[in-house]
């Protein structure tokens, strides 16, 4: 019960910074398209009604309810396509999903927008139909290009945002880490328990799915506790939070023994699917890292520091120690609210690749 009303918080929470794009962008993007309606296309418009009715206030209240209503919509389609059904289908069957709801709505939307004028009176009817009387074709083929365009670029839009994780998109758009940039930052990396026996157990094709079904549970929980996805590789994530934003270890922490929960809560389809209950071990440390953007045939973030190699060797510590989780002293200091959980002191390590002795505590609830 305690897992399904996270993913609904977090699935909702998603929809709900969407929608708001949604309804933002295109809000933004019609005002930009009857501005250029008012440059552009007045020799196409039969008897310049549309350039009369664009110098009203009604085509400005259009504007507004037209996003209001397709944003709304636009996050419906959101939550319909991200069924698990309609997630596992091919690239080329979920844009067609896709590409018609969205045409749907835009035609809800925009026969809503219409009746509402006729419901409230909002506009004259003898000035709509005298529109519709007079509108020229090539108009409307131009609208319907230029919504197919916004379509196009909103969708490009959270493509991008779901590829680059929670608040990322933003940096790369202003070329934040075009050039090397230096910031403080937490790395978990977490990796299924007996992950080899699992696979040798279960077959490559059976172990792929069931990476993908703990990878969509951990995806809630990355929305909720306001992660970055570095990478995955294999069957193990590594996630990443700035140390400036609020909670941000805190959020780790919680986030894994939440990603536990869930996958404990699941277990009766883990067990039917897969004959196993997958557990999960992490190594979490803090510290200085280098970000920068590398590739141009497939651009992306990279992480450089000694970080993510201990927050990696604790992940390997973590079957011998018999913990589920380990941390370093670093992170145990800086922690927010420490007195949650149960901290213990591991002993003083020596991390492979590692001049130093690492001070090592495992953690429990």
């Amino acid at each position: 019960m305690g897992s399904d009303k996270i993913r609904t918080n977090s699935q909702l929470r998603s929809v709900i910074y969407e929608w708001l794009f949604v309804i933002v962008s295109v809000t933004a993007l019609m005002f930009f398209y009857y501005l250029i309606t008012w440059w552009a296309l007045e020799p196409y418009m039969a008897d310049h009604v549309f350039l009369e009715y664009v110098n009203t206030k009604y085509a400005k209240i259009e504007i507004l309810l037209q996003g209001i209503s397709f944003g709304l919509m636009f996050g419906i389609i959101t939550l319909i396509t991200n069924r698990k059904s309609i997630r596992n289908k091919s690239m080329g069957t979920i844009v067609l999903v896709k590409t018609v709801l969205y045409v749907v709505a835009v035609l809800i939307s925009q026969a809503l927008v219409y009746a509402i004028y006729l419901m409230f009176d909002i506009v004259p009817k003898e000035v709509l139909i005298e529109m519709q009387q007079q509108l020229d074709y090539r108009f409307l083929l131009v609208m319907c290009i230029y919504f197919v365009m916004v379509i196009l670029f909103i969708n490009t839009a959270l493509v991008f945002y779901h590829k680059l994780g929670y608040g990322e998109l933003i940096n790369i758009i202003t070329g934040k880490y075009r050039t090397p940039v230096q910031e403080n930052r937490v790395f978990m990396l977490l990796d299924m328990k007996d992950s080899t026996k699992n696979a040798e157990m279960l077959g490559n094709s059976l172990y792929s799915q069931l990476i993908q079904d703990c990878i969509q549970d951990l995806t809630e929980l990355i929305i909720r506790y306001k992660a970055n996805v570095y990478q995955y590789v294999g069957d193990e994530i590594a996630l990443t939070w700035k140390v400036d934003i609020k909670n941000s270890r805190m959020n780790a922490i919680n986030l894994f023994f939440a990603f536990q929960k869930a996958l404990n809560s699941k277990r009766e389809y883990y067990l039917k699917n897969y004959s196993i209950i997958p557990e999960f071990k992490a190594g979490i440390d803090e510290g200085v890292v280098t970000v920068t953007e590398v590739g141009d045939i497939k651009r992306d973030l990279a992480y450089h520091g000694e970080v993510l190699h201990t927050a990696a060797r604790l992940e390997k510590m973590c079957n011998n120690m018999g913990k589920k989780i380990l941390i370093t002293e670093e992170l145990k200091v800086n922690l927010e609210n420490s007195s949650e959980f149960d901290i213990e002191y591991m002993g003083n390590h020596k991390l492979r690749g590692k001049k130093d002795k690492e001070k090592v505590y495992g953690i429990a609830i």
